[in-house]
């Protein structure tokens, strides 16, 4: 990259930095594409001008439009990119891959669903649910498909019922898919930056694995569940059920890395390739368990034998 590249590049990510917070506010357009421009600027002004410089530069950043307009800018600003300094910081002392993406990662969950919390323990009032509700009910009779379950023996009340229950299943859930979200904006923007920044140091996507550690918030979420079930504990069974979400998606993501680096094995027969190729589209539904269940149980045992730096 020329020095006017390297000019031009500096400029560009201070002004997203300074001026992004202020301006989705103002517009009201913050989103997936503003966080991902926001995670650059932190990561490429971090690592070029230092963590004391961006941290500075993001805390004005996101002062200004909370000064310009109130607390109520809290609602539209996203707090995932402050993450990238500890991504930054991870880079710089050289920390191993895994572990600055995890515990950078683990980060961006957090203060992407806290925004989120507020709006779950209170839930959606009962006027709220009623008109929903309603309002389905309307299209249903108005496209005549509440006449069919009626005939299959489903009632308007059972069906009332049933969408009750779906819209605080929905709600107790919500969280997962917005740490989900918030974990997709990180991973997306630390893997283009080291694809960028360090082409030879790409790690294949068989190869990538989290640490040993990593597991213990399956355990920590599966036992939040049986504990907030058995003592109809509501808060600890819906923190269970998030991070079983959660993980089920991590774990689904990992298990295809094993299950890729199983068929790029050159010591498994090509027969038995095939086999598992074809068995998979089966059973897929099935497989797809499986491989959950690998990617859950290879942070602990480490099917690959990956070496501890890869």
């Amino acid at each position: 990259m020329f020095l006017r590249d390297e000019v031009a590049v500096s400029y560009v990510v201070g002004a997203i930095l300074l001026a992004f917070p202020w301006l989705g506010v103002a517009w009201g357009t913050w989103g997936f594409f503003w966080t991902v421009f926001m995670l650059f600027a932190v990561f490429l002004v971090g690592l070029r001008r230092g963590l004391p410089v961006v941290a500075t530069v993001l805390l004005i950043s996101y002062a200004a439009p909370l000064i310009g307009f109130g607390t109520s800018a809290l609602n539209q600003l996203s707090f995932v990119p402050w993450a990238g300094l500890l991504g930054v910081y991870g880079w710089q002392k050289q920390w191993p891959v895994r572990v600055t993406f995890f515990w950078s990662a683990v980060l961006a969950a957090v203060l992407g669903v806290i925004p989120m919390l507020l709006f779950t323990v209170q839930g959606i009032d009962a006027k709220s649910v009623t008109d929903i509700i309603n309002s389905v009910i309307q299209q249903y009779e108005a496209s005549g498909l509440l006449s069919a379950m009626q005939q299959q023996g489903i009632s308007e009340v059972q069906l009332r019922q049933l969408m009750q229950q779906l819209i605080q299943l929905y709600v107790l859930i919500l969280p997962s898919f917005v740490v989900m979200g918030a974990l997709f904006e990180y991973s997306l923007v630390f893997y283009l930056l080291r694809r960028w920044l360090n082409p030879n140091g790409r790690i294949p996507f068989a190869r990538w694995r989290l640490p040993w550690y990593a597991v213990w918030g399956a355990v920590f979420g599966l036992a939040f569940y049986l504990l907030g079930d058995q003592f109809s504990w509501t808060v600890l069974r819906g923190l269970g059920i998030n991070l079983m979400v959660i993980y089920g998606a991590l774990a689904l993501v990992l298990g295809t890395a094993v299950y890729l680096y199983l068929l790029q094995s050159p010591r498994i027969p090509r027969f038995l390739k095939w086999v598992l190729i074809v068995a998979s589209f089966i059973y897929f539904f099935f497989s797809i368990s499986g491989i959950i269940l690998f990617g859950l149980f290879d942070l602990v045992f480490n099917f690959r034998r990956l070496p501890e730096e890869s």
